[in-house]
């Protein structure tokens, strides 16, 4: 018997210590399709693509000094009377989710992105130090945008970073800017059926 249990510690031992599959690099600026949205990804080598479905895309680069993070995801909600009550209601969302972090700074604005109502929030945050303790700053900017053709689907776009620097360095902006500009709100394929 305490040899079975040798073994068995043995074996999820050597299991949690095989590193995870690398992913391979993508093409930079290479187009992807989720539902109501075209997504194109970072111009720029080194990034993979860590998820793609039809409600979310994440593209993650990481390097000594930072981890970037460009990803869009879409969730349906309920339908409001006018774009203002549909704005608060998404802040709100938004404020509920960022209470478990420790703020340094954020900034919340309504705006018009692509034509379509939206949040526009961004922030400065410190993060768990137990998920990423070589890291001191989470940076982040984002949109929650309802949908130009429905009003019950919500598209959520953020580029954002783990680093030492609090805020964004000046290489990224034009980065986070050129990801923003090149999503598109495209036609929707699927039916309110496959959020649920």
């Amino acid at each position: 018997m305490k040899y079975l249990v040798v073994i068995v510690l043995v074996a999820v031992v050597c299991a949690s210590a095989v590193p995870a599959p690398e992913q391979s690099p993508i093409n930079p600026a290479s187009t992807y399709d989720q539902d109501g949205v075209t997504i194109v990804s970072p111009n720029q080598p080194g990034w993979v693509l860590i998820k793609s479905s039809k409600s979310e895309t994440v593209f993650e680069k990481r390097l000594k000094e930072e981890i970037l993070i460009a990803n869009v995801k879409t969730f349906r909600t309920k339908i409001f009377d006018n774009d203002k009550d549909l704005l608060v209601s998404l802040e709100t969302l938004k404020k509920e989710e960022l209470s478990k972090l420790k703020r340094d700074s954020v900034h919340f604005n309504y705006v018009r992105f692509k034509g379509s109502p939206c949040v526009q929030y961004d922030g400065i945050f410190k993060p768990d130090e137990a998920s990423l303790p070589r890291f001191e700053y989470f940076n982040f900017k984002g949109y929650l945008c309802r949908h130009p053709e429905t009003k019950d689907l919500v598209v959520q776009m953020e580029f954002s970073n783990h680093s030492n620097l609090r805020g964004f360095s000046e290489n990224l902006f034009s980065l986070r800017d050129d990801f923003f500009e090149k999503i598109v709100f495209s036609g929707l394929v699927t039916s309110r059926e496959s959020f649920k």
